[in-house]
């Protein structure tokens, strides 16, 4: 599993492994065929190499299109009130059914990822099968790898209940009398990730244990992680406490971990496996393209010229409405028109006419400049982060009834968040891009920055600031507001607006001087543009202020907390289910039966009718 073409980054090349003659096939079709080709499990594992190879096959199969793109965007966040379907509206429908909850057992997405997941749980059994018998093999190396593949096969399980409830419970190769399985319960599942994450726990080094070019692989730290997410959502919430403020504390050999200052920066490569990460997982663009990369920023990419990217898994209105004024979260999640991509490379996000959201994930956004185009792309795909950890470790101390504990981490999240900042306008500053000082003719009066967004309930907007329009057809800006000056200051950068911030109290007022540039499409084709200047007079408000409340609010507040802090990073769905709100946050959710996903039809005729349907299927 390579990572990227530098020195720091991880060297997990994919191995080409034929243990089992193919991967594409459907979970207990998987675990029936015949090995092809000269390696098999029976003569593969004769050297320390090879038991490393085995063990890069079994991550490659995290990169892989069924495990973490397409299908398994739908399932985990489409499926949301986070995110729409994306794309234009005839494209992909199955993902559609999954936006609007119209879907049942035959969705491709449900047989996609079921397959995928079982592929790289059979991977992770022949792995820890195979290894001990390995001879002349450094035992530590050993015990470590195996405890790798017992975190993947975790890991793996995990989607696997969360997503379909009990299901079969494979932890070795079939022999050919196995292969027709019936279903595990929910909590036998349950027992088999703890099981592995806590022998994994045992063997795997910190973070820290690994040399620059390992980095990506499991560690101790990653396993205590997930073994607090694990007992989240099984409500045993004071083993979720111990094991998060294992990775808090650096308690038993884990590392230290730490949220980076910029949260904007935690989504960009100089952050790869940085201290604020617990578990991503790496993808490399290669000048030759290929098993190095994920296709996982493709489809989330911006639709047409900028990048080519699918435009897929679009963040909602809902989303966008749900920050609180301010949110520097807000702009570091969600990417809009006329806004350049992350890259640097100063492309804008263009307008897509045939699209019907605007809206994409800042998070996730590929280079323009990648070798083979956007499907060959270096961005990690973050799967635990130590925010994470900290709001599972808030949330636990307040069902203990430790609020001041649950209070202590939800505000360090909170005071990350602010960027150093102290008050808000209400509105988000964005550096004008030259495309569209183009476009509004104000490009040769030098750089300027313009109001994106405006909370309506904000005291931005009952001063009259308004919020950045276009439309459409033809494709214009309708009304921008261009920051002139803050108490008289001149502002021509978004730093330059906070800095003049910087000095401002809540409560304070703040003069704003704005310019409005105004569009409108003449008769003739051509576009007019009109100028207002006003002065407006604005009361400054706390950013992000420390929560302080108690009982159910304070609940409420680290539930808000983790949509803010997570947005886009496919937590959404599965955390409305165990909270028990999905119902009352998701459009057409239906009580006792969408809490968990049909098993995919074509898995009941294959396992001779063993596996039985989920209640309402």
């Amino acid at each position: 599993m390579q990572f990227a073409p530098s020195s720091h980054r991880p060297f997990f090349f994919t191995v080409l492994f034929l243990l089992a003659g193919g991967l594409t096939f459907s979970a207990c079709d998987l675990l029936n065929k015949s090995p092809k080709g000269e390696l098999t499990s029976g003569n593969f594992f004769e050297s320390a190499d090879q038991a490393v190879q085995a063990t890069n096959a079994t991550y490659s199969q995290l990169r892989d299109f069924s495990v973490h793109v397409f299908s398994w965007l739908g399932v985990t966040e489409i499926a949301s009130d986070d995110a729409t379907k994306g794309s234009v509206p005839d494209d992909a429908s199955f993902l559609l059914e999954l936006d609007r909850r119209t879907f049942n057992a035959s969705n491709l997405a449900f047989g996609s990822t079921w397959s995928g997941y079982y592929s790289g749980v059979y991977r992770a059994n022949v792995a820890i099968e195979n290894i001990p018998s390995v001879d002349d093999m450094n035992p530590d190396l050993r015990a470590r790898l195996i405890g790798e593949n017992r975190f993947l096969r975790a890991y793996y399980y995990f989607y696997l209940v969360r997503a379909f409830g009990g299901v079969p419970k494979i932890t070795s190769p079939l022999q050919p009398d196995e292969f027709e399985q019936g279903r595990a319960s929910r909590d036998s599942i349950y027992a088999l990730i703890e099981r592995d994450l806590n022998a994994a726990s045992a063997n795997l080094p910190p973070r820290t244990g690994y040399s620059g070019d390992q980095m990506g692989r499991a560690t101790k730290g990653a396993a205590e992680g997930y073994l607090a997410k694990v007992h989240l959502f099984q409500e045993e919430y004071g083993e979720a406490l111990t094991h998060a403020q294992n990775v808090i504390q650096g308690r038993n050999g884990v590392d230290q971990y730490s949220l980076l200052d910029d949260y904007w920066e935690i989504f960009r490569p100089s952050a790869e496996f940085s201290s604020g990460s617990l578990f991503e997982i790496g993808a490399v663009a290669l000048e030759t393209g290929g098993e190095g990369s994920s296709q996982y920023a493709q489809v989330q990419g911006v639709r047409g010229s900028a990048n080519n990217g699918w435009g897929f898994n679009q963040p909602s209105e809902d989303l966008e409405d749900s920050y609180e004024p301010g949110d520097p979260r807000h702009q570091a999640t969600i990417l809009h028109p006329w806004e350049t991509l992350p890259d640097g490379s100063g492309v804008i996000a263009e307008v897509n006419t045939n699209m019907p959201n605007q809206r994409y994930n800042e998070k996730v956004q590929p280079a323009t400049t990648t070798p083979g185009g956007s499907g060959n792309n270096d961005v990690n795909i973050r799967r635990l982060r130590y925010a994470d950890v900290l709001l599972i470790a808030a949330e636990a101390a307040y069902q203990e009834d430790q609020a001041d504990l649950a209070r202590q981490y939800l505000n360090t999240v909170r005071e990350r968040a602010r960027d150093g900042r102290s008050v808000t306008l209400g509105l988000q500053p964005e550096n004008m891009a030259a495309p569209l000082a183009a476009s509004l003719g104000v490009e040769a009066s030098g750089p300027h920055v313009f109001a994106r967004y405006v909370n309506e309930d904000g005291a931005a907007a009952q001063a009259g600031l308004q919020s950045f329009t276009y439309t459409e057809d033809p494709v214009l800006v309708e009304s921008v507001d261009v920051l002139e000056t803050i108490n008289g200051t001149e502002v021509t950068t978004r730093q330059e607006y906070y800095d003049a911030l910087s000095n401002v109290s809540a409560d304070q007022t703040v003069a704003v001087g704005v310019t409005r540039l105004t569009q409108e499409a003449e008769s003739d084709g051509t576009i007019s543009t009109s100028t207002e200047s006003m002065t407006m007079t604005v009361t400054a408000t706390q950013l992000l202020p420390d929560v302080t409340t108690g009982g159910q609010a304070l609940l409420d507040a680290i539930w808000a907390e983790r949509r803010a802090e997570l947005a886009m990073e496919q937590h959404r769905f599965f955390d409305l289910v165990r909270q028990g709100r999905a119902a009352e946050e998701l459009e057409n959710f239906q009580t006792g039966k969408h809490e968990l996903y049909p098993i995919p039809s074509s898995e009941i005729p294959l396992s001779d009718s063993m596996l039985t349907q989920n209640p309402g299927y």
